[in-house]
């Protein structure tokens, strides 16, 4: 690699530890090229990146970012998965730990999430939080219930009313289909 490159490889990575919101470091060795694929289709799925790291290169990129928090973890072979958004974060995690899980080669060595270290168990916690569309979705319900609860019970007095009338015509009609009998 010549110097121009490694210097574009610098600017590259700094500016993508500028803009990530969260990032998590991993030991991938051991991993084939064919798991490290599924991995980073895995997680571009979920609008998050993986590469795997240069540690020089990213020494000189990490400075002035969040991810500098990390600068003991840089050694051996690491790879980092990151995002740009803090609602994917919970959703990065996951696919991380569920591929730990089947990969037992791939080990979360820690994390950054807005500038604070996240230790790896604490990465598996973030991974069971459950996704940004569930929360809305049980925040609108919370919301609904008592507007739908509200309308039931208006709706309840006329329906009670139609089912008065209608009781009243079965009891009239009765008596007379027997008399035409």
């Amino acid at each position: 690699m010549t110097r121009e490159e490694k210097e574009k490889q610098v600017a590259w990575f700094r500016e993508e530890f500028r803009s990530a919101k969260a990032l998590f470091l991993t030991n991938y060795q051991g991993l084939s090229v064919k798991d490290l694929t599924a991995l980073r289709s895995e997680l571009r799925a979920r609008g998050a990146s993986f590469k795997v790291l240069k540690n020089t290169l990213v020494r000189l990129a990490y400075e002035d970012t969040d991810v500098a928090v990390l600068r003991d973890d840089l050694f051996g072979p690491r790879g980092a998965a990151w995002t740009r958004s803090e609602e994917d974060a919970p959703a990065v995690a996951k696919v991380l730990v569920d591929f730990a899980k089947t990969h037992p080669n791939l080990q979360l060595v820690r994390g950054v999430l807005k500038g604070k270290l996240v230790e790896p168990s604490e990465v598996d916690t973030l991974s069971k939080l459950p996704s940004r569309e569930e929360l809305l979705g049980r925040v609108l319900g919370t919301m609904m219930a008592p507007v739908s609860a509200f309308v039931n019970v208006l709706a309840a007095v006329p329906r009670s009313f139609l089912n008065v009338l209608k009781a009243i015509e079965e009891k009239k009609s009765t008596p007379s289909e027997v008399a035409a009998e």
